[in-house]
């Protein structure tokens, strides 16, 4: 039998998959994670069902659950980082803060988006490419994680702590990642 976290932590991963549904489909205002299965959580789920022709109850059964998993996972591919990360963004200040746009700002939000939910149930950071207040509230939850000063700015210290937190679980090991820098 499940426990109430353990239930909670899968009904959170459940509007974690269809909050990622919803976002590429244009959704004004996706589902927030939130770990219960409320009336939002019970529309996502019968648009979800309506929209790929099963049984529409609101319920995550085995079908369900399925089906927006592998929605999921198909959407999912198209956002994943490189096997490793090993740059930092260069620039005048070398670092990343609010109103900063662009690809490097893009890639710390993905970091976020696979090391945060190891350490906190929040809902994501939108993949926007912008540095705006999900991304400075997401870098400062990580900076709490990883022990350095929480400012909300991603400086080399902050970038490298996700870098080698995302290549330990998907790219080289650490000490082959720490042996190529220059």
């Amino acid at each position: 039998m499940y426990t109430d976290e353990q239930r909670r932590r899968h009904i959170y991963d459940l509007q974690t998959f269809l909050r990622r549904i919803q976002r590429d489909q244009g959704y004004p205002n996706p589902i927030a994670p939130d770990g219960i299965f409320g009336p939002e959580t019970a529309a996502a789920v019968r648009d979800f069902q309506r929209q790929n022709s099963l049984p529409v109850t609101g319920a995550a059964d085995y079908g369900t659950w399925t089906a927006i998993y592998q929605a999921y996972r198909v959407l999912l591919s198209g956002d994943t980082l490189p096997e490793s990360v090993t740059f930092f963004p260069s620039g005048a200040a070398a670092e990343l803060k609010t109103g900063d746009k662009g690809p490097s700002v893009f890639v710390l939000q993905l970091m976020l988006g696979t090391a945060l939910p190891h350490f906190s149930i929040s809902a994501p950071v939108p993949l926007t490419g912008e540095y705006d207040a999900d991304t400075v509230a997401g870098v400062r939850r990580a900076q709490g994680v990883f022990l350095l000063p929480q400012t909300g700015v991603t400086d080399r210290a902050t970038w490298e702590a996700l870098a080698l937190f995302h290549n330990s679980f998907f790219g080289r090991t650490p000490l082959s990642w720490l042996a190529s820098e220059p």
